[in-house]
């Protein structure tokens, strides 16, 4: 009987545990409420090349597409106005501590790098800090789903047999709600997947002459951003558009708390 009991217990919290599996909030997309991104138009010329910032895309942030990217979107359009074609090999954001960062083409990578670096700021920033949101999002279990799954197996446990061959049942069932989790989050990741990659300008990227090429630079989080600074050349000749991003200084950043005053000595 006791191994029953334990038996039981064991279904029980493997079943509760089963109907919870939801898609997680790793692989989730933005609420439809969120606003579009807001228009920026931060541009820098350097003929032939005009590079522009069309907008920046961040965590929780208008237009933003994925719940909880860990990463900056820079949507830019960079125009040809030369006679021969122009190609951008490489692009530079530098942050408020001067360190530069190249654009990612991996998503996943990006958040690593992100929460890595929000910490490595932190630990040793005296006059500012890095938030970014809130933090993670934490997906807790359905109390309905928990709830009615605990009072229908429990009402059955006083049954004694009957409980024990419910939660046969419920085990025999709980490969297909694992399997069903498993497959709603490989299927999420993989759509997140494909919409940063359409989303993601390639590089080195050609820009035939009087063309225009757009798309998005994903960027671990950076801080404070003070420039994009676009590389490249056109037909032989090297050159170079340097995009100022002082309207973001305060991107990612908040004040550090002022220290407490000295305490005044009393006799």
């Amino acid at each position: 009987m006791k191994t029953h009991s334990r038996f039981f217990r064991l279904a029980l919290s493997l079943v509760a545990l089963a109907l919870s599996g939801c898609v997680s909030a790793k692989y989730k997309s933005a609420a439809k409420s969120t606003p579009p991104a807001a228009a920026l138009n931060l541009t820098a010329a350097q003929p032939p090349v005009e590079a522009m910032v069309n907008t920046v895309i961040v965590f929780h942030g208008p237009g933003s597409w994925k719940r909880d990217a860990y990463w900056d979107e820079y949507v830019v359009s960079v125009a040809n106005h030369g006679s021969a074609p122009l190609v951008v090999d490489s692009v530079a954001l530098t942050d408020f501590q001067g360190e530069t960062t190249a654009p990612s083409d991996n998503p996943w990578l990006l958040e690593k790098l992100s929460l890595s670096r929000q910490d490595e700021i932190n630990r040793r920033a005296k006059s500012a800090l890095v938030q970014i949101g809130q933090g993670y999002a934490v997906v807790g279990v359905s109390s309905v789903i928990v709830g009615a799954t605990v009072t229908g197996i429990a009402g059955t446990a006083a049954a004694g047999g009957a409980a024990f061959a419910a939660s046969l049942a419920g085990v025999a069932i709980l490969p297909f709600y694992i399997g069903g989790t498993v497959y709603r989050n490989i299927s999420s990741r993989h759509d997140i997947e494909h919409e940063f990659a359409h989303r993601r300008l390639m590089l080195p990227a050609t820009v035939a002459p009087g063309g225009v090429a757009q798309g998005s630079l994903f960027f671990r989080i950076s801080p404070g951003p003070q420039r994009l600074a676009l590389r490249g050349r056109s037909g032989a000749e090297p050159v170079e558009a340097v995009i100022d991003l002082t309207p973001l200084k305060g991107l990612h950043l908040r004040p550090a708390a002022d220290p407490p005053p000295p305490a005044t000595a009393t006799r």
